[in-house]
Parts: C-alpha cells; structure tokens; sequence
C-alpha cells in the first residue's frame, strides 16, 4: 500500500497532499523508534472531512483575522497552527502518544508569550474543539504535542473515531540501556478510546503483552487485525478468550495457525471475518466458520485450496444474517460451487468473485436469478466472462449499485448496451477491458 509520510514543507509547499485511496497514513519514525505507528482512516465521511480545503476556520473572529502581528495558522500545516501559540513541538516525542509522558516538559497557558488576551484564544477550548475538526489524523498527532491544553482537548476520543493505529512488533517495545526490552505504555491509545488495533509481525508473546498493558484490551477492543504474523493456534486461542469485546477479526498472511486453532478458538460473537493468504486455509476453515459463527454478517476470503464444496457447509441460520461475501482468488471455485452458494447465502447484497477465474457465464445466471438483492458485484480477473453474462445482470439484478468488470477481456461494447438499461446502476468499472 502506498504510505503518505509525513515531511517537512519544501520550496514554500506547506499544503500536504490528500490523503491515499487506502486511507493509511505513516507517521516518520522518531529517534526512539516508536513514532513510526500508522493510522489508518475508516469511513468515506472522515477521508472527506480529513481533506478539507485549506482555509481560515470561520470560528477565527474578523477582527483576530486582520491583526498583522499574529500569525493566522495555515490548516494544512500544524507547524503554522502551533506559533499561534508560540510554541513548537517538542524534539524528539513521539507522534501517537505512545511513549508520551503526562508529566513531560510542555509549556502551560501561564507561559505562553502574547498579551492575555491572545493565551486565552491559544487555549479555549471551545474553539479547540471545532478548530482541530480542520486537521487530518497525523496532524493532530503533532498538534497534541504543543502544550498540555491543546492535547487535553486532542484526545478526546470523539476526533479518532473512524481510525485504527498500526503498529509494527519493532513499535511495541523500548530497549533498555542495558539491552532488555520494554514493552511500551499504551496509556495515549487508551485515552484517545480506540476500539480496533492492526498488529503487523507479532508472535503470541507479543500478542500476551498487548492484552496485559492495553487498559481496554478485555472489553474495550471490538475490531483486531493481524498481518504478517506469526500467531499459532494458541495464541489464537488465547486472544479471542481474553478479548471477550472482539467482534471483528482479520487475519492476513499468518501461516503459522492451522484449521484445528479455528475450531478451538473462533467465538459465537465474531460477525466480521477476514482471512486471506493464509497458507493453511482450505475447505475445513470453511466448516468452522459456518458451524461456530451462526451470526457472521461479512466473510472476506482469500485462499487458493478452497473448493465448491465449502460453499455447501452454511446454515440457514447463516443465510439470513449473512449480507456480505467476498471470495477472491477462490481459484478452484466453479460454476458448482456458485450452485452451493446462492442457495446457502440467498440475502447476499454484496458479492465479490474477483479472480474466480473458472466462473463462466452460466455462474453469473445463477447470481442474477437467485441473489435479486445484490448492490455490489465484482466480477473482475474473470477470463471466462462475456457479453452474456452481462444481459443476464441487466436483466435480473434490478438493484444493482455497482459492478466490477475490471480485466474481463472479453466483454465487448454489446455487453455494456445491455448495462445501459440499468437505472439503479451508478458505479461501472471497466479497467483492462480491451474490447
């Protein structure tokens, strides 16, 4: 994923660039090597609010607007914010609270230069609390460290919500002058309130110590992701019986679990599960999931051993509260398998077949006779999709938001005429198309 990282302004540009599709966001590392946790941004709503055009805020009153001896703080960069209260960020602090100090060295509002009038501004907090709405998430996490005030009102937890920190194995401990290691204080986290964590390159110890020195770790944690790790079926197990708040589970390229830690560990609770480039996940994974997740709402799936027959394995219980699927790269999957499907998972209203690549046209007539709720279909790396496949969506999946056609190199231009009967239609994606 491409990393937006954070630098000084250069040739006068102060304006940051907006932030990427994928909505991370990578903090430089700090000398003590603990400043480099990523955020990575949630809704729609938030990227839109975080990209904010840059201007003076209207709460900034005409007068303070034309005073010439008072800088007037650029929203696109915090630096310029922060000499409003005359202030700069203190070297070397880390960025995202994690090895903040409470009682660090940081300026008062009694020690601030100006005239009374302009420290009292420099700190209200009520116009704090709509001026730092303007500011994306690595921006206030500079913001925060110009004086105690300015981060009380930072973390708050009301201007995190949406986001998830990701931090590295390296992140999450402190070495010692004596060489030990540390594990860090995530007391900064806590305060801001977050309720999802990205652990990336962590082993089941570090996993243990996270659980131990995360104050909302037990209850408080409702989403956790897990990339590149080396977590095994204990340490699986061990997680989702501690974290009892955990609802939401990602796992992605962890290949030292198997299918029988799925069976010992998975949880009635979990509603969200994502699993992919997991090596050890095949039709198996897929009974554990239908029998001991009877409320799942989303499956995102990405597994190469997966076959039709896993798709049979959901309960009718599953096909009612199930509204989400999303089979990528499922490349043993065929048009039998698609059978299996649209009867266990009729109230689908999202679909992904992204890289099913033995999926042909008669597949697609099942989902479009079978799955009339559907708002979003990805049909993208299907090679074996044509014109036809296309009259049977045009014809059938009459709610059809979006669809995704991306390196489906042989649909033609009479494929997207019978797209064009389509209303309810708004998204169309048509990449690599080359007829």
């Amino acid at each position: 994923r491409d990393l937006w990282k954070m630098s000084n302004p250069r040739n006068g540009d102060t304006k940051p660039p907006c932030l990427p599709r994928n909505g991370l966001v990578k903090i430089p590392t700090q000398p003590n090597g603990l400043g480099s946790a990523s955020i990575t941004k949630g809704t729609p709503a938030v990227k839109n609010r975080l990209c904010q055009p840059s201007s003076v805020p209207a709460i900034l009153s005409p007068a303070l607007a034309h005073r010439s001896d008072l800088p007037i703080p650029s929203l696109a960069s915090p630096l310029s914010l922060a000499t409003l209260a005359s202030v700069s960020s203190p070297p070397g602090a880390s960025l995202v609270g994690l090895n903040t100090s409470e009682g660090s060295e940081q300026p008062s509002p009694e020690r601030l230069p100006g005239s009374p009038s302009e420290r009292q501004l420099a700190v209200d907090e009520k116009i704090l609390n709509r001026l730092f709405w303007y500011f994306s998430a690595c921006e206030k996490c500079v913001l925060a460290q110009v004086c105690k005030a300015w981060r009380r009102v930072l973390y708050q937890p009301k201007f995190w919500v949406g986001l998830t920190p990701v931090l590295h194995t390296k992140e999450l401990y402190n070495v010692l002058p004596g060489g030990e290691k540390e594990f860090v204080s995530l007391q900064g986290f806590a305060v801001r309130g977050f309720d999802g964590f990205c652990l990336v390159g962590v082993s089941d110890l570090d996993i243990c110590e996270f659980i131990d020195n995360y104050p909302l770790s037990k209850k408080g944690v409702k989403s956790m992701s897990l990339k590149r790790s080396t977590i095994t079926d204990a340490g699986l197990e061990v997680m989702l019986e501690q974290m009892q708040g955990v609802v939401r589970l990602e796992l992605s390229g962890c290949n030292d679990f198997t299918e029988a830690g799925l069976w010992s560990s998975l949880n009635a609770r979990i509603t969200a599960l994502s699993v992919s480039d997991c090596i050890n996940v095949a039709d198996d994974a897929i009974a554990a999931i239908s029998q001991l997740l009877p409320n799942l709402t989303e499956l995102n799936l990405q597994a190469y051993h997966v076959t039709d027959t896993a798709l049979a394995y959901f309960t009718a219980k599953q096909g009612y509260t199930t509204h989400t699927l999303r089979l990528n790269s499922c490349w043993e999957i065929t048009n039998h398998g698609v059978v299996n499907m649209v009867h266990s998972l009729p109230n689908l209203s999202v679909l992904s077949l992204s890289g099913c690549s033995k999926v042909t046209d008669d597949g697609v007539e099942l989902v479009a006779e079978n799955l009339r709720k559907l708002r979003s279909l990805d049909l993208s790396w299907c090679p074996r999709i044509t014109d036809m496949a296309l009259e049977y969506i045009a014809c059938d999946l009459h709610k059809l938001e979006e669809l995704v056609l991306d390196r489906c190199v042989r649909i033609t231009d009479t494929g997207l005429s019978y797209l064009s009967t389509m209303s309810s239609l708004r998204s169309l994606y048509l990449r690599w198309c080359c007829q």
